[in-house]
């Protein structure tokens, strides 16, 4: 049962996930403001998101594996500090600089928290509770994520765009108090340090990214871009051969013999690439199409994420009873069906589309997201024994991170292709293709998801294979 332990072990987690997630894409809505107010250049403003995306995606490994080692509560308290110290530097920002250092900052901290607050769940609630748990987690992380443009778009209708940072700040000093009680501590499997490992694995990571992040600004065949690219793809590729010859590897590829473990992998990162790559572009469609103000666009798009709040906990208990592949198949189907269906009613109606049409779509792609991201933590974190949970809380997560970096590169791609947008029909004429890419992406996640184990008790036989 759901033990008053638990429910603050809930609450302080969720608490810090819900800053961490919602500074993903809070910022967005209030770059005109900053660029008026730091006489900023157009590139300083791509950095402004890209240096969190960075810091953030580059070390979710890392910071996971430090846990195992030095303790969950430890690292994600500090990774709770590093945010908030962050947010209060992005607040006190006076130079494009100095706002770029603090989001990568931000980012380092967002790092700690977000996969370790989903170990510590993990290792908080018995087996047969940690689907209805995961279902809390995930409905958390989907709405910080997706809430962030309307948030911002609130306080900058009526705030200087500072108070963006500055609401961080009492709520990362409360999860800092709270948790500093409230949390019991806990450590997985303690693995040597290995410094040339984390150093590859980090620089193959960032390449990738950053290549991803500039193919649409600087061109993809630009040497910068195909560069980095090829650079990082050699690194990565050296990182894996270090890591054979370890005895204690710092990520065991021999998880991914798991058939239910690799499945689960490459589904998150199928779903990520679609849904967000369709979600950056509908949000521009609503303002730079449709008219709407920001904070207009982000009260609309609470269709889609009222829908993912709501199903994400109601998930969990279908995982619990059904398993987590045939709802994950359900949320997948649920949401290439949505893109699709806009897609077909943007080709057909044109971009004057009343949102009474556009609602029913959002809803059926916010219960795809709620449905499944649940039985993805869930099927993750079950797949694998206990001592590396921390291990696979930071695989996911990070190929979940690049999986969305991925998504926004290739749709951004085909809607940028072909002759140039000047008009409202013609960014229609480019959604419309670009949508259908994303629907593709989840559709190869659909697949991905078909080949899981139907049994709810993978993950059970495979901790009982390695205790053996």
């Amino acid at each position: 049962m759901f033990t008053p332990a638990r429910i603050r072990l809930l609450v302080v987690t969720c608490f810090a996930l819900f800053m961490a997630m919602l500074d993903n894409l809070v910022l967005g809505v209030a770059l005109p403001s900053i660029q008026r107010s730091l006489d900023a250049e157009m590139t300083d403003l791509q950095w402004f998101m890209n240096a969190y995306t960075l810091a953030f995606s580059v070390l979710l490994i890392p910071f996971s594996i430090m846990g195992e080692r030095f303790g969950r509560k430890k690292m994600f308290l500090a990774g709770v500090v590093l945010f908030t110290i962050g947010s209060v530097l992005c607040g006190l920002s006076e130079s494009s600089l100095q706002l770029i250092l603090s989001r990568a900052l931000q980012g380092v901290g967002g790092a700690a928290i977000v996969p370790l607050s989903l170990t510590l769940v993990n290792a908080g609630f018995p087996e047969n509770m940690r689907a209805a748990a995961f279902g809390i987690w995930s409905g958390i992380s989907g709405l910080g994520l997706s809430i962030g443009p309307l948030v911002g778009g609130l306080i900058v209708e009526g705030a200087p765009w500072q108070m963006i940072f500055w609401v961080n700040v009492p709520i990362g000093c409360l999860t800092l108090l709270f948790g500093s009680f409230w949390l019991a501590d806990s450590k997985g499997e303690r693995k040597p340090l290995d410094l040339p490992g984390v150093l590859l694995l980090a620089a193959g990571l960032f390449g990738i990214v950053f290549g991803l992040e500039q193919g649409n600004t600087e061109g993809w065949t630009s040497p910068e871009v195909v560069g980095s690219l090829i650079s990082s793809a050699a690194v990565l590729l050296m990182f894996y051969a270090w890591e054979r010859n370890r005895e204690t590897p710092y990520i065991r590829f021999s998880l991914f013999r798991n058939r239910s473990y690799t499945g689960y992998i490459f589904t998150g990162f199928w779903m990520n690439a679609g849904i967000f790559g369709a979600i950056f572009l509908l949000t521009l469609f609503l303002q730079q199409a449709q008219g709407y103000s920001a904070l207009e666009a982000g009260v609309r798009t609470m269709v889609w994420t009222g829908c993912t709040m709501i199903c994400a906990p109601l998930a969990g208990i279908a995982t619990g009873r059904f398993g987590g592949r045939a709802v994950l198949v359900v949320g997948m189907t649920a949401q290439a069906l949505a893109l699709a269906g806009f897609a077909v009613l943007i080709a057909t109606a044109g971009v004057d589309v009343p949102f009474l049409w556009q609602a029913p779509l959002m809803m059926l792609a916010g219960a795809g997201m709620g449905l499944s991201y649940t039985p993805l933590a869930h099927g993750v974190m079950t797949s694998v024994p206990d001592q590396s949970s921390g291990e696979a809380s930071g695989v996911s997560n990070a190929t979940r991170e690049l999986g969305g970096v991925f998504g926004i590169a290739i749709c951004g791609l085909i809607f940028q292709s072909g002759t140039a947008i000047r008009t409202p029909d013609d960014f229609g004429l480019h959604l419309v293709p670009a949508l259908w890419s994303g629907a593709a992406m989840i559709v190869l996640g659909v697949a991905a998801a078909l080949l899981l184990p139907a049994t709810r008790l993978a993950g059970s036989k495979l901790q009982q294979a390695e205790a053996q």
